[in-house]
């Protein structure tokens, strides 16, 4: 798709590019610059603020590389819904999610939350790749998809808060890096609770985002074929596509997920021999101090609890100050669920504070394993103190 922009907003864009012309890579052309603008509604400010976040996230995340390096865990290919399936009617690539068959709770008992993180991106940059094939194959630009989200099979044990809160966190990165991506979304065989999902959902989704979504019933298939020609739609969305040996689920390119089995979970890796294991007292923290001596450290974590969830967030005192930063705020993690891990960049010498919160609960100590590891460039690690408070 082509933008035709005002004389006004030809205007903002050029001020855009000047804006962020230190941090440009050679394939930024002006479509991709509008991208970044038109989903922050020409607000030249937090358009910058997004791009400028995005490569950070990208460096941090190593994207360029995820396709080539990430090793996805045999439990995701297996039983992670979704695929590329066909083209629409305009030549985009159509990921097609079954998001009814999808066993939330047996993934995320069996992967590290980086895993479900990093298999969004990945996903995505497969996506671009596809992209990228289909305008030369097509000879135009192609520069986005179609997205079909069936909801068939839904059922109220899917209304799990873990679950929904880490699939729409993902939503939302995937929106903040892959602006303008997702041309048209289908919402099929939409269930009755689909309001309350919506509720969710909501604050994380785009205006622009919004308006391109069609939330449909069981009665989709004409609406659908508007846009994609038959032989282009499995058979079990209503088109004529099949896969090998007449498969109508065209299971070679989606997968329709399905219970997890649970030689597939995870043992409590961080509740093990090498874990550290400390209880925190109702309505007390637990503080813990690594000294960075060298900035450009990377300091890492992973950790869990028992039976309930932890806040926990990351404050800094960086050297010669007397006042603690806040990096990362304190929010409450499902941590009783999910293993949850992580890393940050220790861009200035000090004394960094991982806080794990428990001061919200009156009657219940959380027992938390936990392991923290400190990388240098010269591969060594600052002695980790740990006091409570």
């Amino acid at each position: 798709m082509e933008y035709d922009l005002t004389a006004r907003q030809k205007e903002i864009l050029e001020k855009f590019t000047e804006r962020v012309a230190d941090i440009s890579k050679s394939d930024w052309d002006s479509h991709y610059l509008t991208k970044w603008l038109y989903a922050r509604n020409f607000d030249i400010v937090k358009a910058e603020e997004m791009l400028r976040a995005s490569v950070k996230y990208r460096e941090k995340m190593r994207i360029d590389h995820i396709l080539e390096e990430y090793e996805v865990p045999e439990v995701l290919g297996k039983y992670l819904i979704g695929g590329m399936c066909g083209r629409d009617k305009e030549g985009l690539p159509i990921r097609i999610e079954p998001f009814g068959n999808l066993d939330m709770k047996g993934i995320m008992k069996s992967v590290k939350k980086t895993d479900l993180e990093k298999i969004a991106i990945r996903n995505c940059e497969q996506l671009l790749r596809e992209c990228q094939y289909q305008s030369k194959v097509q000879d135009k630009r192609i520069d986005g998809y179609t997205l079909i989200f069936d909801m068939a099979n839904f059922s109220r044990k899917m209304l799990w808060r873990p679950g929904l809160s880490v699939y729409i966190a993902n939503a939302e990165i995937l929106q903040n890096n892959y602006p303008e991506m997702q041309k048209r979304m289908f919402i099929i065989n939409a269930p009755k609770v689909f309001p309350i999902l919506w509720k969710l959902a909501q604050p994380i989704i785009s205006e622009n985002t919004k308006r391109k979504m069609k939330v449909l019933g069981k009665n989709y298939k004409e609406e659908l074929l508007k846009y994609i020609d038959e032989d282009q739609l499995p058979v079990f969305l209503g088109g004529t596509m099949t896969g090998p040996n007449g498969d109508p689920l065209c299971s070679h390119k989606i997968c329709h997920g399905g219970e997890v089995p649970e030689s597939y979970y995870l043992d409590d890796s961080v509740a093990s021999k090498t874990a550290d294991r400390a209880t925190i007292s109702p309505g007390n923290d637990l503080k813990i101090e690594c000294e960075i001596e060298s900035p450009g450290s990377i300091l890492s974590w992973n950790f869990k609890t028992e039976h309930k969830d932890i806040g926990f967030g990351i404050t800094v005192k960086p050297e010669g100050s007397t006042k603690e930063k806040e990096l990362i705020p304190v929010s409450r993690v499902d941590s009783q669920v999910l293993e949850q891990d992580g890393n940050i960049i220790c861009e200035q010498a000090g004394k960094y504070y991982l806080i794990f919160d428990n001061s919200y609960s009156w009657a219940v100590a959380k027992t938390l394993y936990y392991e923290i590891d400190v990388y240098t460039d010269d591969d060594s690690s600052p002695a980790v103190e740990v006091t409570s408070s």
